[in-house]
């Protein structure tokens, strides 16, 4: 049996103990000035992360950055970063209704040189039929008017009943740095205008 002495002696290193745990946890770097702490304010159980002072590893958002969330979902709406020569302005993560976001789609239903854009424009892809009873060759020119047969730029060949779908992705299939111009003929660099329009639907921007 412990005497009084002892059982006081043991009490007080468990109440020394109880004390000691309830106290927030601080580790400080080998360096200083940087801290990792368990408990702040009423957040006692938040772990907290403080960087230096002095402005190294700063992490900071531009005036008038947000960092939103969708409701009802961990989804990051827009985040925005310092401006500077290599920074990234704003990345928008989820799905937008503007045009901003949005490739362009020409319906082309001709068979003679069309102008898609009259500006510089990259091909994305395209959706396609040719309903004539041979093959057709859909022509794509770096130039605001074409001239069928005339330097095209790309021939792309379609069977006689065939559909033909590019589908389009994250990249470009090709830019044309001056406008975006097409011909439907009979043969690759030729002249000649397929008997029936190929309808096409071309994606660009």
């Amino acid at each position: 049996m412990l005497d009084k002495r002892w059982k006081k002696i043991l009490a007080g290193c468990l109440l020394a103990g109880v004390l000691i745990a309830q106290q927030p946890i601080q580790l400080q770097t080998v360096n200083g000035g940087g801290a990792v702490a368990l408990g702040h304010g009423t957040a006692a159980a938040a772990l907290r992360v403080e960087l230096p002072t002095d402005g190294t590893g700063q992490v900071t958002l531009a005036s008038g950055a947000t960092v939103a969330l969708a409701a009802g979902s961990a989804s990051v709406g827009t985040v925005g970063l310092n401006a500077g020569s290599n920074a990234i302005g704003t990345v928008q993560l989820l799905p937008q209704s503007t045009s901003t976001y949005a490739l362009t789609a020409y319906d082309l239903a001709a068979t003679a040189a069309t102008n898609v854009k009259g500006s510089a424009g990259n091909v994305y892809g395209w959706y396609g039929y040719n309903p004539n009873a041979s093959t057709c060759f859909l022509q794509f020119y770096n130039s605001t008017s074409a001239t069928l047969g005339t330097s095209p730029l790309h021939q792309f060949g379609i069977l006689a009943g065939a559909s033909f779908n590019m589908q389009p992705g994250p990249v470009a299939i090709f830019n044309l740095s001056t406008g975006i111009s097409t011909g439907q003929t009979t043969t690759a660099t030729g002249s000649t205008q397929c008997g029936s329009a190929m309808v096409i639907t071309i994606i660009y921007q």
